[in-house]
């Protein structure tokens, strides 16, 4: 049997003239009616399903509008939940290791350090620790994430020959209002093109799920221990801490803010939408659209700011997925009666970071924040 799934179709067919000779065949074309029937109904299917998803969700978390203790001590189950859906925290943590620093370079903006920690046995995190120069005092600390593809080099805008590609020099000008700034590497190759050996991403993730963790949950908690280490700083101001990030880095830092309080404010650029528009592998987890989709993730976040940029000639995420997962996210904060922490911003341009507004908004919440 083995052995004639492998052979050439028209060895099996032949085989099988031969063994059963006179016995009734017809064109393929004749039942493929019925199999594109079979696809409809299980795609309708599909859709009840997530109508009444979106149903159940709504019932389902109903938190507490009093004021913001109660909103936030309202909010806690669901945390837990994100966490038991991802696998957070992943197994085999690694406490109390010592961060190893690599200075690379003095530049006319900042002391650029490379920094390594070991967060799980045998895993480090990495990324990039940049100091603004003329700093007298604690400055506050900006997570600059960069997304598919990237690295913590080219959100810096240091790759010779590329400046900050789509990411719109998002940590220099942070280095210029100021922050100390924090660029955690995600595992991507870069340009997306880059021959690395060994398992993809997304054979390393499906792995990680079948052993009740996942790369989301990884590389979260590598983040968490980075920002722990740039806390431990005398440079830093760990009470002012703010996270932005473009695509996947707005994924993480949807995330990231979501589960880590000490994320004082954030901006998300074009990675919020209405999720099941795009249930991409390594951010799919088993039942998860029945209790979340990305509005559920902010209303982890709320009550502190949140601003949401998206292009409008964006070609991976649209706009009008966004805009209508937005209005959901919105609720919030205007149950809160704070209505203004939370900013929806749709921009003149592609799959970039823009950050219009974005220095404005953590200059209010997080620089200026008292």
């Amino acid at each position: 049997m083995y052995a004639c799934l492998a052979l050439p179709a028209i060895v099996c067919c032949a085989y099988a003239d031969e063994l059963f000779p006179d016995r009734y065949t017809e064109p393929a074309e004749n039942s493929r009616e019925n199999r594109q029937v079979r696809y409809d109904e299980i795609g309708t299917y599909v859709q009840r399903l997530h109508d009444a998803a979106a149903q159940r969700r709504d019932a389902a978390f109903q938190p507490d509008f009093t004021n913001e203790t109660r909103y936030v001590r309202s909010t806690w189950k669901l945390r837990e939940s994100v966490c038991e859906r991802i696998g957070y925290p992943p197994p085999m943590i690694k406490r109390f290791a010592k961060p190893r620093y690599e200075k690379i370079a003095d530049d006319p903006y900042a002391t650029i350090y490379r920094v390594w920690v070991e967060v799980l046995d045998g895993v480090e995190a990495y990324g990039l620790i940049s100091i603004p120069r003329g700093l007298t005092k604690p400055a506050p600390l900006m997570v600059c994430q960069h997304g598919g593809g990237g690295n913590p080099e080219l959100v810096h805008g240091m790759i010779e020959g590329v400046g900050a590609g789509n990411y719109g020099w998002m940590t220099l000008r942070a280095l210029k209002e100021g922050y100390v700034t924090l660029e955690p590497a995600l595992l991507f190759p870069y340009g997306g093109k880059e021959n690395i050996e060994g398992l993809n991403r997304h054979q390393l993730d499906q792995q990680l799920q079948y052993l009740g963790t996942s790369i989301l949950a990884v590389e979260l908690y590598k983040i968490f221990r980075l920002i722990d280490v740039a806390c431990a700083r005398s440079e830093v101001d760990r009470d002012r801490i703010g996270m932005m990030g473009l695509s996947y880095g707005g994924l993480y830092t949807l995330y990231a803010a979501a589960l880590d309080t000490r994320i004082g404010a954030a901006v998300s650029s074009c990675y919020f939408n209405e999720r099941r528009r795009y249930l991409w592998q390594d951010w799919s987890f088993f039942n998860f659209m029945n209790e979340f989709n990305d509005a559920e993730l902010c209303a982890l976040i709320c009550p502190r700011p949140f601003l949401i940029e998206v292009g409008d000639a964006d070609t991976l995420f649209a706009v009008d997925g966004a805009k209508s997962e937005a209005l959901r996210a919105k609720r919030y904060w205007d149950g809160l009666g704070i209505s203004d922490r939370f900013v929806f911003e749709v921009f003149a341009g592609g799959h970039e970071f823009k950050g219009d507004h974005a220095y404005e908004f953590m200059r209010k919440h997080v620089k200026d924040a008292k």
